[in-house]
């Protein structure tokens, strides 16, 4: 539901691109599929900090550039900016990450 959510306010609020919202929605896919695989976390709202930097750290492992890191955090962060406003959250889990 919150992703759906979310993926709304980017096109119909926001006015972001299509492509910008692909790639924010595979951002989201990938780092939930992480979520899952490493942490048997099913929901990405019960995310911490501890498993954002671990999935940062597995990016950077794997070679994915900079900016495309940065990127994945931007879509992160903009995504638990949208659920902490609508009160699914209590607290956004990158507010004290620096880029």
């Amino acid at each position: 539901m919150s992703l759906k959510s979310f993926f709304d306010h980017l096109e119909f609020e926001k006015k972001y691109s299509s492509n910008t919202i692909e790639a924010y929605r595979n951002d989201l896919n990938v780092f939930e599929r992480y979520l899952s695989d490493e942490f048997d976390v099913t929901n990405i709202n019960n995310t911490n900090y501890s498993y954002i930097r671990s999935w940062i750290v597995d990016l950077v492992n794997r070679g994915i550039s900079n900016r495309s890191v940065n990127r994945k955090i931007t879509s992160l962060n903009s995504y638990f900016k949208f659920v902490l406003k609508i009160d699914l959250i209590n607290e956004n889990p990158l507010t004290n990450h620096k880029l």
